[in-house]
């Protein structure tokens, strides 16, 4: 089965599509399979259950962290794709999180 990555923002338009896009280019040059999507945050709870990766902006809440640890949700830090320090590290344990 193919996972499922999303990456959400405050308005799920500008800088979580940005990083999605980033990632998704990204694992089209590796092979990697996984469906990407970007979404706002206030669905992120919504979201969580459909989803194998969460990718966040923001800190998420507390609230957000433990659903996703009940849900076993792997979770990251977006900010390393807009600034490409600590991106390749970042993208590895994502990858890790794929298979």
């Amino acid at each position: 089965m193919v996972k499922k990555l999303v990456v959400a923002c405050g308005s799920g338009v500008a800088t979580s599509t940005t990083i999605a896009e980033k990632i998704k280019s990204k694992f089209e040059n590796d092979r990697v399979q996984c469906n990407v999507e970007a979404v706002d945050y206030k669905s992120i709870l919504n979201e969580l259950p459909n989803t194998d990766i969460y990718v966040y902006i923001a800190q998420p809440d507390a609230n957000v962290l433990k659903t996703a640890d009940k849900l076993n949700v792997k979770v990251f830090p977006g900010i390393p794709f807009l600034t490409g320090m600590g991106m390749d590290k970042v993208y590895e344990e994502i990858i890790a999180a794929t298979k």
